[in-house]
């Protein structure tokens, strides 16, 4: 707080949104590791991978060893990636807990670059849904966990704290993408049905704009945050805690709608 250079009033609604906002993350997150860890864990530790494919049509194909094996690290390594990587964020673990942060970020860069790598590789080989634009945002959502990996690593060796703060917080960023999309897009579904979504190839306007807001604008955005805090403009302020707020409900209202949606029926059915 102290290096901000608004007003106290507008940087005190600026933090509480900011708390607000990655508490809904969190929320979201420890529902999907629950997600994946009743439905993939499961089904995987069982020795039955074939049913996989009710959580994911495309999980398991027969007679590719190599794909199946990818999908299954893309799916099981992201249980201990998602919320290793929030815990990195929280000041006060980076401040009485220097050595679990420190090993707990190159875990998280390890487990994020595996992921990323196996996710490329199952976009290339074997398709998903939605058309060549949203693949290629994820792709790019991809090598953006490779290249901030990488700053973020030298930044922390040079003992340049400040910049590895920043390639860090786009690494958590893109690493958690297909979670934002998975989120917003319920989030429109709930609100407005599937007006602008094709349901039989995933594909349309609204896909293309989520996809965008999903692996594009959250670096933006947080170059926003950044300067809103040095500014000393309270209608910056105010206007980024606003989007801060408007997220948040966002999250929240797609985190209830895939819940209920998606994930509780596949798991329980």
């Amino acid at each position: 707080m102290s290096t901000f250079q608004g007003t106290p009033q507008s940087l005190k609604i600026l933090a509480f949104s900011q708390k607000a906002w990655f508490i809904s993350l969190i929320l979201a997150q420890v529902v999907f590791v629950a997600y994946l860890s009743l439905g993939y864990g499961i089904t995987s530790f069982s020795g039955e991978l074939s049913e996989m494919n009710r959580f994911n049509n495309s999980a398991h194909v027969t007679g590719d060893s190599v794909g199946n094996s990818m999908y299954a690290l893309h799916v099981l390594l992201a249980i201990i990636m998602i919320l290793g990587g929030s815990l990195q964020l929280i000041s006060g673990q980076r401040t009485h807990f220097k050595t679990f942060h420190r090993y707990n970020g190159r875990l998280f860069v390890l487990l994020a670059c595996t992921i990323s790598i196996a996710g490329m590789y199952l976009i290339f080989v074997r398709g998903t849904v939605g058309n060549a634009f949203m693949h290629t945002l994820t792709v790019f959502s991809g090598a953006v966990v490779l290249v901030s990996s990488t700053f973020a690593v030298l930044a922390a060796r040079r003992r340049n704290i400040a910049l590895h703060q920043i390639w860090a917080i786009r690494l958590f960023l893109a690493a958690n993408g297909v979670l934002f999309f998975r989120l917003m897009i319920y989030a429109w579904f709930m609100v407005f049905g599937p007006l602008g979504v094709n349901t039989k190839d995933f594909t349309g306007p609204t896909v293309v704009v989520v996809t965008i807001l999903s692996y594009v604008f959250p670096l933006l955005f947080a170059e926003l945050i950044r300067h809103a805090r040095k500014s000393k403009q309270p209608w910056l302020i105010y206007t980024t805690t606003s989007l801060l707020l408007l997220f948040t409900a966002i999250f929240l209202i797609g985190l209830f709608g895939i819940t209920l949606g998606s994930w509780y029926p596949l798991v329980f059915k």
